[in-house]
């Protein structure tokens, strides 16, 4: 085991899934509720991997809406998901080449325009136990089957589901890219430092926060995953649209659950046709009271699917631009087929 990645063992689940496609497929999620003022906590679900119930038991003290406080906002929570998932992605394949780095460190970064388009980016920083050669086939594996940058990268339709007297059922469908030159009006960014195996030590905004994947897949337990970093901004956005209010001790508080799932044949590589990222997203709301709620809650969450600023992150199509620093230099990092080609002519020669 190099870096507290277990190999060994991540290669018998890429061979079991392979074999077993329902075997590969894990199922996340989260429920939001109203803490306070414009925050709420947002508690993991149970993952199912296959036929498998694994427990998760942590919060996130998550704000509705956009802004600085004392918890990350729906889009901090994503730069941290990016940020954890590319992290993992990245250790995984250079443990692979033998490469033990003293320094990884994934900075993202979402800009805005006007209209409410969005641009991403990250930055890497890795020092020490890698070639050139090595750091760049890791990228180039993370930009291809890492769960993160693919939900993010990718257009998703997103589902959601308004549980009333009459549930109401709405679909959100990607937007194309706008024609006119991209002007940034904001911008966010995320501090992620690897630690050990899948764990993460990452900071937004003056707010420190961990991630980490459960044992099944082969990290430490010590954290939210990226994945439910991801529904969790997901989760408290729509609250915060629809009813951020915190509830009485003896008043019913709205809550909104959101879920997706991973066919884990994508970012495990065992079948290459396979999506990486996050699918079949979904959200629901259920209004304090459903059977009063109505038109208004379906009309909140349809605003919700209009301007969200982490929804959109997610349901549209972003083309991540890419930047690596090794050992204090910057390395132009594969983007096309061809790159990863070269790569591995490279890897050959050497070989």
């Amino acid at each position: 085991m190099l870096n507290g990645v277990d190999l060994r063992a991540r290669q018998t689940l890429a061979e079991q899934i392979g074999e077993d496609s329902w075997e590969a497929q894990l199922s996340v999620g989260v429920a939001a509720r109203p803490a306070a003022a414009d925050h709420c906590r947002v508690r993991t679900e149970p993952m199912r991997l296959g036929s498998t119930r694994v427990a998760r038991a942590f919060g996130i003290d998550q704000r509705c809406g956009p802004g600085t406080g004392d918890h990350l906002d729906p889009v901090g929570s994503l730069l941290v998901a990016l940020g954890a998932s590319v992290a993992d992605s990245l250790v995984t394949e250079l443990s692979g080449e033998g490469c033990g780095p003293e320094l990884l460190e994934v900075l993202p970064c979402a800009e805005f325009a006007a209209d409410g388009s969005a641009r991403l980016s990250y930055g890497i920083r890795l020092d020490g136990g890698a070639s050139t050669g090595q750091a760049r086939r890791a990228v180039a594996a993370a930009r291809a089957r890492d769960s993160a940058h693919r939900t993010l990268e990718e257009p998703n339709d997103v589902e959601a589901v308004v549980q009333t007297a009459q549930d109401v059922h709405l679909t959100s469908r990607p937007l194309p890219a706008g024609t006119e030159q991209f002007t940034a009006v904001g911008r966010r960014t995320a501090h992620v430092r690897w630690e050990v195996g899948t764990h993460v030590i990452a900071e937004v905004d003056g707010v420190h926060a961990e991630s980490d994947q459960p044992k099944q897949l082969f990290g430490a337990d010590l954290a939210p995953s990226a994945q439910e970093y991801v529904l969790a901004a997901l989760a408290a956005e729509a609250l915060g649209f629809a009813d951020p209010r915190a509830a009485t001790p003896d008043e019913a508080s709205a809550s909104v659950h959101a879920s997706g799932r991973i066919d884990l044949r994508g970012p495990y590589s065992s079948s290459p046709d396979a999506p990486a990222g996050l699918r079949n997203l979904l959200v629901q709301l259920l209004p304090a009271d459903p059977t009063e709620a109505g038109d208004a809650a379906a009309g909140a969450i349809r605003r919700w699917l209009a301007e969200g600023h982490a929804l959109r992150l997610v349901r549209d199509a972003h083309p991540i631009e890419v930047r690596l620093v090794l050992d204090g230099t910057p390395v132009p990092v594969p983007h096309t087929e061809n790159d990863r080609r070269n790569d591995t002519k490279e890897q050959c020669r050497a070989s």
